[in-house]
């Protein structure tokens, strides 16, 4: 009876260590189950286990703050082996005379059926309405080689917008017209800027090719060229609407 009670001990006592080990077992599968599950989705989607920061993505990252050199133009971001460089600032281009080094604006008209005469005559009277009628301070007169000389000066402006402008000052230059029969050119240079006169001393001033050439102040000295730029070439073109013979009205037409 005795014996039959061990046996019977001893053979529960195995089957029940044959259970938790088949238990561990099923633990161990279902534990590695579910990391080989978690690990694959963090495969296919990394962005859902970055824990609420944003991930590495070149195509998305932020553009960094525009830098600026002292003169005000941008330099541009290294890239990797790569010295910064600056964009240099671009200033306008102007026509530079290869005889006397001089800022210069040219051109030539061809008309026709004017006379050298008829040509001179209107060059002098456009002069006198523009730049006032004194004769010895405007006008430096070639006759035998048909040119006139124009000494002008108008208003300088600073344009801030399409509607708004204020003066700081006036340019001075000399209009050279050469007359031919049926043809005439213009010819702009010695061009200077002066400024507002102060309330003690004088104005300041420059000529155009000082502002030109500067490497200091660059975009200062460019703005007053650029808007002098567009003043004169309204000038140039009020000057060639002027030299234009007149409309003659046929009055059997009406």
């Amino acid at each position: 009876m005795i014996f039959y009670f061990w046996q019977t001990d001893n053979i529960n006592l195995t089957e029940l260590n044959s259970n938790r080990q088949r238990m561990k077992k099923v633990i161990l599968l279902f534990v590695f189950s579910v990391m080989s599950v978690v690990g694959f989705a963090q495969i296919q989607n990394p962005e859902e286990t970055s824990g609420g920061y944003e991930t590495e993505n070149p195509d998305s990252m932020q553009q960094e703050e525009q830098q600026y050199d002292e003169n005000g133009n941008p330099i541009e971001p290294a890239q990797d082996g790569e010295a910064v460089v600056a964009k240099p600032y671009e200033r306008i281009v102007l026509n530079i005379d290869s005889v006397t080094n001089l800022i210069t604006y040219l051109g030539v008209v061809e008309q026709e059926e004017t006379g050298s005469d008829s040509l001179y005559v209107r060059a002098k009277r456009w002069a006198q309405a523009r730049f006032g009628k004194n004769e010895k301070a405007l006008f430096e007169i070639d006759k035998k080689n048909q040119k006139l000389v124009i000494n002008g000066v108008i208003t300088a402006y600073n344009y801030n917008s399409k509607y708004t402008k204020r003066p700081i000052g006036k340019h001075q230059f000399k209009v050279t017209v050469w007359i031919k029969e049926g043809r005439y050119k213009y010819q702009i240079s010695n061009l200077v800027h002066e400024g507002i006169k102060p309330n003690n001393g004088n104005a300041i001033r420059n000529y155009f090719e000082f502002y030109y050439t500067s490497p200091k102040s660059v975009k200062t000295y460019d703005k007053i060229l650029r808007d002098a730029d567009m003043d004169i070439k309204k000038l140039m073109e009020d000057f060639t609407k002027h030299m234009k013979d007149p409309i003659i009205v046929d009055e059997e037409d009406w």
